[in-house]
């Protein structure tokens, strides 16, 4: 895991402000209007073995409970909410003028940003799709926020300085897509950081 310097205090507070003016709602912060994204493949891009059970994919690529494993609580554990979680590749969106970059997932606060935000807010949102593959939340949700920054279905402007990457999550079994979500992830153009994240049912 990569580790960056922290970010100062002015970022954070003003990082707050814009959590506190853009909210989590799907509403707020959530997709605009535009044509829906229509289902992706199932598998890995030249991978023919996609799992027989229900599994989850988002963007060509299949969950893994496995290689997808995570613990950002128990890395938190401690850690002041500044203190940088991970450093993700985030695409650019030249349809926004957006280029590409990092994002970078703070400890955060529960009423802040980062991922303390998101474990607060939108636990049990995430946990929805989990309990569908016997999965836990957690790396459900990590999975969703890597591929929404590195291979976005979308990235729509919620403010000058905040930008959301969408990914579209979808529950496949017996070969067809069953349910599927777009997962929201708001980040701060100027400090890069990952403000949150949660999932929307499309069907």
């Amino acid at each position: 895991m990569r580790r960056a310097a922290p970010v100062g205090a002015g970022a954070l507070a003003a990082l707050v402000l814009a959590v506190t003016l853009a909210g989590c709602s799907t509403s707020a912060v959530g997709p605009g209007p535009g044509p829906q994204p229509t289902a992706t493949g199932s598998g890995t891009p030249g991978d023919a073995s996609a799992p027989d059970g229900p599994h989850l994919t988002a963007e060509g690529r299949v969950f893994d409970p496995v290689a997808d494993d995570v613990d950002p609580d128990g890395e938190c554990e401690g850690e002041s909410g500044r203190e940088t979680l991970e450093l993700f590749d985030r695409a650019a969106w030249p349809e926004l003028d957006v280029r590409a970059g990092e994002a970078r997932m703070t400890c955060g606060n529960a009423d802040g940003a980062g991922w303390r935000h998101i474990a607060d807010g939108h636990t049990g949102d995430f946990d929805e799709l989990a309990a569908l593959i016997g999965a836990e939340w957690e790396d459900v949700a990590w999975f969703a926020i890597d591929r929404a920054l590195e291979q976005p279905t979308r990235v729509e402007a919620y403010r000058d300085d905040i930008v959301n990457y969408d990914v579209l999550v979808e529950h496949v079994e017996g070969g067809e897509v069953q349910r599927s979500w777009m997962v929201t992830v708001g980040v701060g153009l100027g400090s890069g950081q990952i403000i949150t994240a949660f999932p929307d049912e499309q069907r």
